[in-house]
């Protein structure tokens, strides 16, 4: 059996899919029935279709208003995932031999751009829920000594929410890292969502982050391997943060993905109350029946 048979298959069995990505297969979601055919959309740069790589047309205007949705100054489409934008942000924020302040429960790709610039690396360490055996947030004021103490962090980066939903005190963390003139990078992948409804925290754009990272494919309805990369402010480095960005995305970027991401920030500009709400019900049903 080949790969295609196996996924067929798979996505004909009655196995509920409580992974990656948030569209979850369902056939019967608007979002999906906007791409019954792939192929059918699945072009090249051509004349009329504007460029990822120097986008001034539709891909800049379709951007933007992925910025506006997001309260960030600048937007810009991963094709790559979240792994490309943790890559360019770490690379872009610091020089080569640099050094960063990481949570130790950073994504692998943070560890990557740390080997590809050479980094020194001063960690904070989460704190540990010992009710549920999990990490949990980061204390701000763990961030705050060693900022106060070691002059060499070009960068700080943090995770919120972690892989196991734990969110830390980023607007604090924010105000500590500008206090000190050093710009703050949240890896908010699996955070998509927040910001769209009371239930949820802030996202790190409205709390002041300079880069913030987003999977629209982990808890949105978009396709795996689609993701954002946000910049806010003036600390953030953006030419060399979009210098990375040209070196780590493909050349040829998917425009089925594009297309993706375009979608997907449509349905949140046009149906955002009428989805979290019923989200938010739903989390409550199930919250409290466990």
């Amino acid at each position: 059996m080949d790969l295609y048979d196996k996924l067929v298959d798979y996505s004909q069995s009655d196995v509920y899919p409580f992974h990656m990505p948030g569209h979850k297969r369902q056939v019967g979601n608007p979002f999906l029935q906007e791409f019954p055919n792939p192929y059918a959309i699945d072009i090249t740069e051509i004349d009329g279709f504007d460029n990822l790589h120097h986008a001034e047309g539709i891909i800049r205007e379709s951007m933007d208003r992925a910025a506006k949705m997001y309260g960030a100054d600048r937007s810009y489409y991963l094709v790559n995932g979240s792994s490309c934008g943790i890559l360019s942000a770490v690379c872009g924020m610091t020089r080569h031999g640099g050094k960063i302040l990481m949570s130790r429960n950073c994504h692998k790709a943070a560890y990557h751009g740390v080997f590809l610039n050479r980094l020194r690396v001063e960690y904070i360490y989460p704190q540990i829920i010992e009710e549920f055996g999990i990490q949990g947030g980061l204390v701000p004021e763990d961030v705050e000594q060693v900022l106060k103490t070691d002059h060499d962090i070009q960068a700080v980066l943090v995770v919120s929410p972690t892989y196991d939903g734990i969110v830390s005190d980023v607007e604090k963390i924010v105000e500590i890292c500008h206090g000190c003139g050093i710009p703050l990078i949240v890896d908010e992948a699996h955070g998509a969502h927040f910001g769209f409804h009371p239930y949820f925290p802030k996202n790190a754009n409205e709390n002041g982050a300079d880069i913030v990272i987003h999977s629209v494919h982990k808890t949105l309805p978009a396709l795996t391997q689609t993701a954002l990369l946000h910049m806010n402010g003036t600390l953030a480095d953006r030419k060399r943060v979009r210098h990375y960005l040209h070196m780590l995305q493909s050349s040829s970027p998917s425009y089925v993905l594009m297309a993706g991401i375009d979608a997907c920030v449509h349905l949140l500009e046009t149906r955002a109350q009428e989805i979290f709400t019923q989200y938010v019900d739903n989390l409550g049903l199930l919250r409290k029946s466990l």
